[in-house]
């Protein structure tokens, strides 16, 4: 009977510390995640999106835009029109996180009523569409416009980095 108690109690203990080890790694990395994936999880056929839900996405874009650039060592004259670039992203991504603010409370006080008017809510969702449109064209151009600043050589691996993520991407 102690040899059969003992197992029990060895077996208890080693099923314990496998779940507090599970515990531990879901806390530490999230469930989904990879445990190589840095700032956010990459998440094209693996995880989730994160999402675009609060101030953190701002930040996250010009800290990712800080590091990918970081890695070009551009020149005085390419770092300060890099700086003015960078700053007119950040102020497209101040207004529209405010706009989608915004839209959201809009969106949750119309469709909160007692008969809500969905070709308001339509509308109104149109038009964020095309000011999402819009930002993105802007933020287009000015990626274009930063890269005629770029020489061959930071253009080449601009261009190979783009194209190492597109074959990622290719069904």
């Amino acid at each position: 009977m102690k040899a059969r108690k003992k197992y029990f109690v060895i077996s208890g203990i080693v099923l314990l510390v496998m779940l507090l080890t599970g515990i531990g790694l879901v806390a530490a990395w999230g469930p989904g995640r990879c445990f190589d994936s840095d700032f956010h999880s990459r998440f094209h056929g693996r995880n989730f999106h994160p999402g675009f839900h609060s101030k953190d996405f701002s930040e996250f874009i010009l800290w990712r835009l800080d590091k990918k650039v970081k890695d070009l060592h551009l020149s005085d004259t390419q770092k300060e029109k890099y700086e003015v670039i960078k700053g007119k992203i950040e102020t497209h991504l101040k207004e529209g996180f405010e706009d989608r603010k915004r839209l959201m409370e809009d969106f949750h006080t119309e469709i909160n009523k007692e008969d809500p008017n969905i070709e308001r809510l339509a509308e109104t969702i149109k038009k964020k569409i095309k000011k999402v449109s819009g930002f993105m064209e802007e933020s287009l151009e000015l990626i274009v416009e930063f890269y005629e600043t770029l020489d061959e050589n930071q253009k080449d691996r601009v261009i190979s980095h783009i194209r190492e993520k597109a074959e990622r991407c290719r069904i």
